[in-house]
């Protein structure tokens, strides 16, 4: 198992330089938390359009192996997003599916952020577990303008 750590900041975003597009048969969540960033308690992940709180590092997350994952879309939209446990900072909209998920057995519904309805990623379910697959590019660090 990999560590997840903070690799990136290009233009002030919140990256690990991870990229994944391998689907495994059942996807599953492990977990991680990281305490080693030393950011202390005021350190967020925010909307890069109007700077709303997102979620927090130590909310990172792997699924299938991974926190980073590279994704295309039917209509041909690519897609670096990051997982998080929480993401009290989006609204989650729309009906569950399965349709076209991009991790095996779960359903998604589309988040946005609560500030400014940016669509910023998906919130994905199944039975017991849920997680928060979010568009790096559209997220800050808030540590990278302290």
């Amino acid at each position: 198992m990999a560590d997840i750590h903070i690799t990136s900041r290009v233009r002030g975003s919140f990256l690990c330089a991870l990229k994944s597009s391998k689907k495994s048969p059942s996807s599953h969540i492990e977990i991680k938390t990281e305490k080693k960033f030393g950011l202390g308690e005021n350190h967020f992940i925010v909307c890069r359009n109007c700077g709303n709180r997102i979620t927090t590092p130590e909310r990172i997350i792997s699924v299938n192996g991974e926190h980073a994952h590279t994704f295309t879309n039917p209509e041909g939209f690519t897609y670096d997003i990051g997982c998080f446990s929480v993401a009290e900072g989006c609204d989650v909209y729309g009906e569950p599916t399965r349709e076209h998920t991009w991790f095996h057995g779960f359903t998604w519904r589309f988040c946005v952020c609560s500030g400014c309805l940016m669509h910023l990623g998906w919130n994905y379910e199944r039975e017991g577990e849920s997680f928060f697959g979010l568009i790096l590019d559209l997220l800050a660090d808030t540590s990278a303008t302290h």
